[in-house]
């Protein structure tokens, strides 16, 4: 029976890591390591005791929901009843995806489960396949994004600038390994007094034309607003300053797509 049970939660184990690997990456929702193992095993645990205890109370769904929602506050730790919320159906829509993609492929090609090997083939043939699955369930997702919801306010030493999120700008800093901020080169003037307090950086910019240097400065502390209310605050950015690049009067500032998902929680705000 030892034996039996070892097995039934190592499968478990497997299939909610996978679940959780995709929960993260789809999500972009920070999670440590130690918390992400403690609620798989959790959850994996759980799932044992339902498959081997028959007609047991822990089989009742009120039951299942509140296990799934213990597994994703010890993992993820969302700070808000909604966030919540949204992390358990995320939950519950990777699982059935997950699980449907393991069906399907055993059922198509006649794979025999009762052979450990067979089945952790099975097992990451069907996490690479809900890998891309997902890849492509989230360019759709923001190919649909509403130009009025990529609309933030950043306050950059005390100066509040409306900001746009450019899905299609990946501009990153590999040496510091940090977003760039582009801004519009008119509020440079406001910021003296923090430029100088700044570190300084060369950034090399490669478009599909050409490739630039150009200088930027290492802000800290950036709070993020939308709709007047506090999203977030960005420990650390580099600030680019650039001319003629803001004709729309909308906006003063383009952020990251990185920093949309990373800090801003895209996904999570959608």
């Amino acid at each position: 029976m030892k034996i039996y049970l070892d097995f039934i939660f190592f499968e478990n184990f497997i299939v909610n890591a996978v679940l959780s690997m995709q929960i993260k990456y789809f999500t972009k929702q920070k999670s440590k390591k130690i918390s992400m193992i403690i609620g798989i095993v959790f959850i994996s645990f759980y799932t044992t005791l339902v498959h081997t205890l028959k007609y047991n109370f822990l089989d009742n769904i009120v039951i299942k929901i509140i296990s799934i929602i213990i597994y994703v506050y010890i993992t993820f730790k969302p700070k808000t009843f909604i966030k919540l919320v949204k992390l358990v159906i995320y939950y519950l829509f990777f699982m059935f995806a997950y699980i449907g993609s393991i069906i399907s492929i055993t059922l198509l090609f006649k794979i025999d489960l009762q052979s450990i090997l067979n089945r952790i083939i099975v097992y990451v043939i069907s996490a690479f396949a809900i890998y891309i699955f997902t890849k492509y369930l989230w360019k759709m997702w923001k190919s649909n994004i509403k130009n009025n919801d990529l609309m933030y306010i950043v306050c950059i030493g005390g100066k509040k600038i409306t900001s746009f999120v450019d899905t299609g700008n990946s501009v990153k800093d590999i040496l510091n390994n940090l977003d760039v901020l582009f801004v519009d080169s008119k509020y440079k003037k406001d910021l003296v007094y923090y430029l100088n307090k700044s570190n300084k950086v060369n950034l090399n910019i490669n478009t599909i034309s050409n490739s630039t240097v150009q200088e930027g400065y290492i802000f800290r502390n950036i709070c993020v607003y939308k709709n007047n209310k506090y999203i977030n605050c960005i420990k650390k950015i580099i600030v680019c300053f650039v001319e003629n690049n803001f004709d729309n009067k909308e906006y003063g500032a383009l952020l990251g797509y990185n920093t949309y998902i990373e800090n801003l929680k895209g996904v999570m705000y959608c």
